[in-house]
């Protein structure tokens, strides 16, 4: 029976309680089994509900670090990977490693940490923006790039920093600028016009991305008096006054090559 439930989830790497009962429907069997499993070190409790299948020849020895974004897609449903998760399944992200995880979901689960990466919950209720891709062999929600562009300048915190983000944008191709406009317009964030227009003004972005002198007009006209912030303190960094944003003293250097 043990083997049966083992073989079930092999491909999939991680599997939940409610799975497991999905195939061995007897509530005490199936516990019973999982402790079995878990004592015989074919699998390993990441938190309660969920476990991590150990490939056969890493039972009894040290087993490998988790696939995160495996791990993170069976967290809680509906979900969808986001900010800084986003530009790493993108593969646009700049920093080769990343310690968080960030799960966009109405339905809220604790930040747990796991093999020295930090799964945490990012709340919204409706997940649009959403694409299904491939990552290693598992089918995986994760916001397409316009998304995730707006997402990230909206959090920058949650992007990595304006550093990383400015770099890991400059990998970014084939971005939308009518679907970046839309997304902007769905947040109903005045800053984010200021943020994005910015963004799109400058000469390495705007010419990657091919953004035109409509674009960037059409986001003007929502612009607002008042001054925002773009990753600063108040009363630090400088005014760009095109787009009534204050932006890092150092962006010269934090938008150079590495």
């Amino acid at each position: 029976m043990s083997s049966k439930l083992y073989r079930a989830f092999q491909s999939d790497g991680f599997f939940t309680t409610s799975e497991a009962l999905s195939i061995m429907p007897n509530k005490f069997t199936c516990m019973h089994t999982l402790e079995h499993l878990r004592e015989t070190g074919r699998i390993a409790n990441v938190r309660r509900g969920l476990y991590e299948i150990i490939p056969l020849e890493h039972i009894g020895k040290s087993k490998p670090v988790a696939d995160k974004f495996l791990l993170g897609r069976k967290i809680v449903r509906p979900y969808c990977f986001a900010f800084h998760s986003a530009l790493e399944i993108h593969g646009v992200a700049n920093s080769a490693f990343y310690n968080a995880v960030y799960v966009t979901s109405p339905r809220k689960f604790r930040k747990f940490t796991y093999d020295g990466i930090d799964f945490k919950w990012i709340p919204r209720e409706q997940l649009s923006g959403c694409e299904p891709t491939i990552w290693t062999t598992a089918r995986i929600l994760v916001t397409n790039r316009e998304r995730t562009i707006v997402d990230c300048i909206d959090r920058v915190d949650l992007a990595g920093g304006f550093e990383e983000l400015y770099k890991s944008l400059l990998s970014m191709r084939n971005v939308n600028s009518q679907k970046l406009y839309e997304y902007t317009k769905m947040e109903n964030k005045k800053v984010l016009y200021h943020k994005l227009g910015f963004l799109l003004s400058l000469p390495r972005i705007r010419e990657t991305w091919s953004v035109d002198d409509d674009g960037l007009a059409r986001i003007r006209q929502n612009l607002s008096s008042k001054i925002f912030y773009f990753e600063t303190s108040k009363g630090q960094g400088r005014l760009i006054e095109e787009w009534n944003i204050i932006v890092p003293k150092r962006i010269e250097e934090l938008m150079s090559p590495a």
